[in-house]
């Protein structure tokens, strides 16, 4: 993967003809800052939304700002406006967008590309799906007598080939309209109508789930529980719904396993999982692991995780981010703990 640079420019030109079209220019610059946009949000951590705008802390980190311009044939020069300072080779939200732009459009130049390897870059096949649709959108057509290049951190502008619209066109595919999905939280809200459904508080924030009616009561005997379930996730008025039809997809489970910290906005895998003690009780969750000595308390299992992925980043900073030497030997202990779970200090 290409390493994040602290530059956070891009440049890209038309050129083949004496005047370029204004509008050509505007769909250009609104492509590629629909593409950062995905990215960004896609690496903050937030899932694929069927629709709606992006979030204002993807807009503050990711936004695209004109530089430079220089007409005739058109040469635009931009950069994020993102001012947070990277503590990581991960850099922040936006240059990281920018790196996995240009990793994207370097591997969307290859005749052989394939939709494995663009899943590397992005996992999630719908904000995948988004991304190709903005690069067709914004791609030169074989007979068109414009030219489109971009350059990314200062390295020289590349063409975007014509002839590779065409294989771009081959991976695109219509929203997946279902899939699977397993969440964990906590049953909190039963409804028997026709409608027959349940709302879920998970670390993503409330999910609605609809369920068939011979498991109903299986159902109603997890109200209040903990659990993880597994269904399907359908489009429904914007959002996305869970749907079970066995007792088979529903599992008590109180432990939840964090599999990833925040830094500097930018969500950053654990080498590890770890495992987090989840109860209910007096309207609020109590969490905890002995282990690492993480404990919180908050009304929502989204508040519950966040506080819990901050308190793990604060004990990497305090534990890892120092000298050694300065710790008592139970510090030592924890700290190569930190580091086997999250990482050593990067340089």
């Amino acid at each position: 993967m290409v390493k994040a640079f602290e530059e956070r420019k891009l440049s890209f030109s038309i050129n083949g003809e004496e005047r370029i079209p204004a509008i050509e220019m505007v769909s250009a610059i609104q492509h590629i800052q629909n593409i950062i946009f995905h990215l960004g949000d896609y690496f903050y951590g937030n899932p694929s939304r069927p629709k709606g705008d992006f979030p204002q802390v993807i807009k503050d980190s990711c936004t695209l700002f004109v530089m430079n311009i220089q007409m005739g044939s058109v040469h635009a020069e931009m950069q994020i406006g993102d001012s947070q300072v990277g503590i990581t080779e991960l850099g922040t939200l936006g240059e990281r967008a920018i790196c996995a732009t240009n990793e994207l459009i370097e591997a969307l130049s290859h005749k052989d590309v394939s939709k494995e390897e663009l899943g590397e870059i992005i996992k999630d096949p719908h904000r995948l799906n988004k991304v190709l649709k903005e690069f067709y959108l914004m791609w030169p057509d074989p007979q068109s007598k414009r030219s489109l290049t971009f350059g990314f951190s200062g390295k020289v502008e590349e063409k975007l080939n014509p002839e590779q619209k065409e294989v771009i066109q081959s991976m695109l595919h219509k929203p997946v309209e279902e899939y699977e999905k397993e969440v964990f939280g906590r049953v909190y809200e039963l409804r028997v109508d026709k409608n027959r459904r349940i709302q879920i508080d998970t670390p993503e924030g409330p999910i609605d789930c609809n369920f068939t009616a011979d498991i109903e009561e299986d159902i109603k005997d997890i109200i209040g529980n903990i659990v993880t379930i597994r269904g399907i996730m359908k489009p429904f008025k914007g959002k996305f719904v869970l749907s079970i039809d066995s007792e088979a997809s529903i599992e008590r489970n109180p432990q939840y396993y964090l599999t990833s910290i925040k830094r500097n906005e930018i969500e950053v895998k654990l080498k590890e999982e770890v495992p987090i003690d989840i109860e209910f009780e007096d309207d609020c969750y109590i969490a905890s692991n002995d282990d690492l000595g993480l404990l919180a308390v908050q009304p929502k299992m989204k508040l519950l995780i966040e506080e819990l992925r901050g308190q793990l980043n604060v004990l990497w900073q305090e534990y890892v981010l120092v000298d050694e030497e300065e710790l008592a030997p139970s510090g030592k202990d924890l700290r190569e703990m930190l580091i086997s779970i999250v990482g050593a200090q990067n340089v």
